[in-house]
């Protein structure tokens, strides 16, 4: 019910701006947001070290276990599944480079103020060493194209991958749901 309600019900529209064009993008269960290399913070760019090619990042926080345990939903186990739902479990951010823009994402025109609130968000999303160095995890990838990095929070039913992306929306005043467990309750606003 709560991804029918409106979040910023009166946010105002924003004038797309090639510079501040974000994207939200999902495989069908799980969102991410994309953004052009232009759009990340020079410092984490630095980090993420983009492969060659790269015109995109595609930024998506989750379940550790079910990440690093799960690179198909073929290989979807149950135990996985229930621990990630109902335990309160440790998280990740999975990065992807993209060569080109996909057909199926959605545009997010952002205004520079919002732009700096989901930079801070990112921050705060991902694990640090030390002041704005992120912390790799290493051999973790699907394929020659993705990352995993140390995420900060806690994966559970209420706090979603999908809810970590609305939770940024709310945060920047964009029109959202109340609360979205799921991508659809997302992707309704987007539409």
């Amino acid at each position: 019910v709560c991804s029918y309600l409106p979040s910023n019900r009166h946010a105002p529209a924003v004038e797309p701006h090639p510079d501040r064009l974000l994207y939200v993008h999902s495989n069908g269960v799980h969102t991410d947001i994309v953004f052009p290399l232009a759009a990340v913070p020079d410092d984490l760019l630095a980090q993420l070290d983009p492969m060659p090619g790269t015109q995109f990042l595609g930024i998506g926080w989750g379940d550790k276990g079910f990440y690093l345990e799960t690179p198909t939903w073929v290989e979807l186990k149950f135990s996985t599944a229930v621990r990630a739902m109902l335990l309160t479990s440790p998280t990740a951010m999975h990065v992807t480079h993209y060569r080109r823009r996909g057909n199926d994402w959605y545009e997010l025109p952002l205004n520079e103020t919002q732009l700096t609130q989901l930079h801070n968000y990112l921050w705060r999303s991902f694990r640090t060493t030390q002041p704005h160095r992120i912390e790799l995890i290493p051999n973790a990838s699907y394929a020659d194209n993705d990352r995993f990095y140390e995420a900060n929070g806690s994966y559970n039913g209420l706090q979603t991958c999908n809810e970590w992306v609305n939770d940024i929306l709310k945060e920047m005043g964009v029109r959202t749901a109340v609360w979205s467990p799921f991508d659809w309750g997302i992707l309704r606003w987007r539409q």
